[in-house]
């Protein structure tokens, strides 16, 4: 893949994202290749994360939040996104779907990677306007929802965005609880 096409499938994920999810699928890159690129998006949203928390302006007189060490960052990370790729293939199953594990990583990659681009958007915007923040961050939630229904319909063969719908919220019930678990400064 050359940077024209990783290009067009940036756009092509956004605008219709079942054929971007058989573009992906269709390549079939290897385990190995799918792990070096998984590890890849866990250190590249590490930076953004990074960079988040150390450029956002915080208003005068709130306290700074402690940042953790980055190598907790990294291994919450990796480990939330491992945790989705397993419950969305395994509750895909309970559903009907017919995904393989290899499927469901590739598309997660690739949306880790769309994501971390809208991150650094967002926060190249919000340093220079910092109201435009949250709009930004509440579009990206809203195109990433929208990308993984196509991308869990597609991988499962549903034929259903309901279905696929249902994936992410089971899956939420099962994983919630892990990622809490993972961050210690969670609120339970």
């Amino acid at each position: 893949m050359n940077g024209v096409s990783i290009g067009d499938l940036a756009v092509q994920t956004l605008t219709n994202p079942n054929e971007a999810a058989r573009r992906l699928l269709a390549l079939n890159p290897g385990r190995e290749v799918l792990w070096l690129a998984f590890f890849l998006a866990v250190v590249l949203n590490g930076l953004v994360q990074v960079g988040i928390d150390q450029l956002i302006p915080v208003p005068e007189g709130e306290p700074i939040p402690p940042t953790d060490p980055v190598f907790l960052n990294l291994v919450r990370s990796a480990g939330a996104m491992l945790l989705s790729v397993v419950a969305f293939l395994f509750v895909g199953r309970l559903l009907g779907g017919t995904a393989a594990f290899d499927d469901i990583l590739i598309l997660t990659i690739w949306l880790q990677f769309l994501q971390i681009a809208a991150l650094l958007i967002t926060l190249i915007v919000s340093i220079a306007l910092p109201f435009l923040m949250l709009m930004f961050l509440l579009a990206t939630a809203v195109l990433s929802l929208y990308v993984t229904l196509h991308f869990l319909n597609e991988a499962h063969k549903f034929g259903s965005l309901w279905k696929s719908f249902g994936v992410i919220m089971l899956s939420a019930l099962v994983a919630v609880p892990f990622v809490l678990a993972l961050t210690p400064s969670a609120p339970v």
